[in-house]
């Protein structure tokens, strides 16, 4: 009998140690701002008046903040940010990627097992990704807690989500937003209401016009009309400029990621979750994931400098302005942590560039590219007398191994053969091999980000680097992709009410932003994760940096 009493008043002590040690944080808003250069704060820092201007001036700022893979994407990044890992060695190779083992193309968070739920769309989840995320790590450690993402892309939700959130919700580009039964049995009725009345085709009629006056945005940004801009308006003659609106017959629903409306609507979402699902209403801390996504069709269309990424920004700083309205009635922004990042940065269009006098800069032939790829594949037969040698798959090659020793020949002639054809091609700048990637040198940066997004089974044989400042996409828009600074480069912000803006020039990697928020929810970070708490981020003295950390 004294053995039981001894066992529970010892159980009730370390109980009592551990529950008397909540986080002052109630929830975690992360922000996660699809191809948001950090630029796209700074340069326009003195007009911020809202969202971004309560952010920055309550920050802990992070300035050199980098991913670290080579294929800078949608989907890669948003794994990154969710669950601290690299992602080429759990697989998560790009958006989409040619899978060796299959033999077919896959979609990295498609999941055929999955119903779709409040609408049509994609079947997607986090089903086939065998790693946990942050979400998971918090729900484990504070088996209370609750965990939701949205996001205008679905990869971007259910990446930030992970394993098992409470929902994952999505824009499916038909005018609602929809999850999967993979999360949930139905959707909440608070969904189905908000869909009912979302009502994408009112836009039809909208017209994208200017917040403030032209002669700010000439001051901060280059001309309206500039001639390598996208032109998705009364596009005959070519006229890039405001306003902006749907053309007669277009699919609103479809293209409506293409104005900052889509922004709009996914925060009135995330205020409708945050009201229906009490998140933040008690000590055991929730997260809500947000990724703004038409941002990167809106950098992709008309590029960084330009009026209309100018005016979106402008605009989403009024609309975070109107979120954070609603956090701190329902939340009390005191009880709120905010972290703001992005999956990638981005190349301004070539055409600016070249106007700033940079001459290494241009966009791809894509005539010419193919033209490489026939001109490989012919070779290849010519010398060795077989046509299955190479497997080309857009600037990746899979090479067909058992046929290679077969006929006894080395890889390293198939990366010659490659090679000599790639050199034909402005904007190619080398062909990256897998031995490369493998053997890469600790103080290579470049190959050291291939090495990061390789797996050792699913990779390609070689692939192809971008010279810097160029892009696949042509004539118009730019693109991003790249393992340089400038696709590498985004935004951290942790910001929190009381806090005294801090800028930290350091190098943070963004596998360390998951690690980061779980030490500041004191919740227990798992084995194998890539990246660490940053240090500056373990407050002494308060809650922060209360739990074992295994990755330090």
């Amino acid at each position: 009998m004294k053995k039981w009493l001894f066992f529970f008043q010892i159980s009730t002590i370390l109980f009592s140690a551990q529950t008397s040690e909540k986080p002052g944080t109630r929830l975690v808003v992360f922000i996660s701002i699809d191809h948001f250069r950090p630029d796209l704060l700074t340069r326009f820092d003195g007009l911020y008046t809202g969202g971004f201007r309560w952010l920055i001036d309550h920050s802990t700022w992070f300035t050199n903040t980098h991913h670290e893979h080579a294929y800078t994407a949608t989907g890669p990044g948003h794994f990154v940010l969710g669950s601290g890992r690299h992602p080429g060695p759990m697989g998560i190779l790009g958006n989409s990627w040619y899978d060796p083992e299959k033999n077919e193309d896959v979609y990295c968070v498609e999941d055929s097992l999955s119903k779709i739920l409040g609408g049509g769309g994609r079947k997607v989840s986090y089903r086939n990704v065998h790693c946990t995320a942050l979400g998971d790590w918090v729900k484990e450690f504070y088996p209370g807690a609750k965990v939701y993402s949205i996001a205008g892309k679905d990869r971007a939700s259910v990446f930030m989500g992970g394993k098992s959130p409470d929902m994952a919700i999505w824009y499916n580009w038909e005018g609602r937003f929809v999850t999967s039964d993979y999360y949930t049995a139905r959707i909440p009725p608070w969904l189905e209401d908000f869909n009912n009345s979302l009502a994408v085709e009112k836009y039809k009629d909208s017209l994208w016009t200017r917040s403030l006056d032209t002669q700010v945005y000439e001051q901060y940004s280059r001309q309206d009309y500039f001639q390598g801009e996208e032109d998705v308006f009364e596009f005959l003659p070519y006229s890039p400029v405001f306003p902006i609106g749907f053309n007669p017959g277009e699919n609103v629903g479809e293209n409506i990621g293409n104005t900052h409306w889509l922004e709009k609507i996914t925060l009135n979402l995330a205020s409708v979750i945050v009201t229906n699902e009490n998140l933040g209403y008690d000590e055991i801390p929730d997260i809500l994931f947000l990724g703004l996504s038409a941002t990167d069709w809106i950098v992709h269309n008309w590029g960084p400098f330009s009026q209309e990424v100018m005016d979106l920004m402008i605009k989403l700083d009024r609309y975070l302005a109107k979120f954070f309205r609603v956090l701190d009635e329902k939340v009390g922004l005191e009880n709120i942590q905010f972290v703001l990042t992005s999956d990638h940065g981005g190349l301004p269009i070539p055409e600016y560039l070249k106007e700033k006098e940079l001459e290494n800069t241009g966009r791809v032939n894509p005539e010419v590219r193919k033209n490489a790829s026939k001109n490989i594949l012919g070779e290849l037969i010519n010398t060795y007398g077989v046509d299955d040698l190479v497997l080309i798959k857009g600037t990746r090659f899979y090479y067909n191994h058992q046929k290679l020793n077969e006929l006894y020949i080395n890889p390293s002639e198939i990366d010659g053969i490659i090679r000599k054809h790639i050199n034909t091609v402005d904007g190619f700048a080398q062909l990256i091999t897998k031995n490369e990637v493998i053997n890469a040198p600790a103080e290579d940066i470049i190959l050291q980000r291939f090495r990061n997004i390789h797996h050792p089974t699913k990779s390609p044989d070689a692939s192809i680097l971008l010279e810097k400042n160029w892009v696949y996409r042509t004539p118009y828009g730019t693109g991003h992709g790249t393992p340089y600074s400038y696709d590498s480069h985004v935004p951290l912000l942790f910001s929190k009410e009381g806090e005294q803006k801090t800028f930290i020039s350091r190098k943070i990697l963004t596998v360390d932003i998951a690690p980061t928020v779980a030490q500041i929810l004191g919740v227990a970070i798992p084995e194998g994760i890539d990246g660490m708490p940053i240090r500056e981020m373990n407050r002494k003295g308060d809650s922060y940096g209360k739990s074992e950390n295994n990755s330090e």
